[in-house]
């Protein structure tokens, strides 16, 4: 009887024990879930209200843009009120910062095509210069308006179409459309990861016919209108603008590019590029907002992406 008294005692212990160990275990979990729901609502909440900030970020930036009109219609140069980048501010539980970019002071690979979806030769040229100086392979440019173009023959001699992305370890086709984003490139035969980023800072993307604003292009951008202008050249040119814009395009460009590339360049500026990030706490919203500005100021968001630094 002692026996049994002492196993039946043993029995109340263990499964004391084993209630114990479960209900603390149900305890923690119910504490651990409460706290993640906690953290995926505040979360939550604030990329909303991070949202909300970039999206006052772009109305700001719409403002500047019309007053820079108001300001200074005949020309967007760096001394512009756009282009003075505004150290973090603070806002209620963080911090916001932002840029705008001239996107006009780039070459756009939209602009490798002509509206009819032919090739554009000064385009393409242009494009090749800049790979050229940049040490890059010039035939991307070709398979580049492969990409682009609506047909499929590929072209003579350094084009690609389905067949050649077709032969590749995954396969995939060409898009045969005009791109919306520069990163796009990376997918275009014999574009390298290191090549794109090296060519990244001088490309953009946007709707076809832009010209080229000559009062916010770097040197390699001026260097790629005409094979009579090297980096030497170019610098010069940026030295003349200084800080400022030319006071007269054709004459500092006279004799150094065709006559046909005049229609191109231009130093008014109707695109630019956005970067607005928004800290709250341990949370952090980016947007990047391509901004198409009208003859009356009026300024729209015509391509956002988020998360994006």
């Amino acid at each position: 009887m002692i026996a049994s008294q002492r196993n039946q005692s043993g029995v109340a212990v263990i499964t004391a024990i084993l209630v114990v160990a479960i209900g603390t275990a149900i305890a923690v979990s119910l504490l651990w879930e409460s706290t993640l729901d906690q953290r995926r609502t505040e979360s939550a909440v604030l990329a909303d209200q991070g949202l909300l900030y970039v999206q006052g970020a772009e109305a700001w930036a719409a403002d500047i843009l019309r007053q820079d009109l108001v300001n200074s219609p005949d020309s967007d140069s760096f001394a512009d009120i756009w282009a003075i980048e505004l150290a973090p501010l603070p806002v209620e539980g963080g911090t916001i910062a932002g840029r705008l970019e001239d996107l006009q002071g780039k070459f756009n690979i939209n602009n490798l095509l002509n509206g009819d979806g032919s090739e554009n030769e000064l385009g393409v040229r242009q494009f090749e210069r800049l790979l050229t100086s940049l040490d890059i392979d010039p035939a991307i440019a070709g398979r580049v308006v492969d990409w682009l173009d609506p047909d499929t023959e590929p072209r003579f001699p350094d084009g690609g179409e389905d067949p050649t992305y077709g032969a590749e370890e995954i396969p995939y086709r060409t898009p045969n459309v005009l791109l919306t984003s520069t990163t796009e490139l990376m997918a275009v035969y014999g574009m390298e990861q290191e090549a794109y980023r090296v060519l990244a800072p001088y490309i953009c993307v946007l709707p076809q016919g832009t010209t080229l604003n000559v009062n916010t292009a770097s040197d390699y951008v001026l260097a790629s209108l005409s094979d009579d202008i090297d980096l030497s050249t170019a610098n010069s040119l940026i030295f003349e603008r200084a800080d400022a814009e030319f006071l007269d395009i054709e004459s500092s460009f006279g004799g150094l590019i065709e006559d046909e590339v005049f229609p191109t360049i231009d130093g008014v500026s109707m695109h630019y590029l956005l970067t607005a990030t928004v800290t709250l706490g341990s949370s952090q919203t980016t947007m990047r907002s391509v901004l198409q500005r009208d003859s009356s100021g009026i300024t729209r968001a015509i391509f956002r992406t988020l998360g994006v630094h």
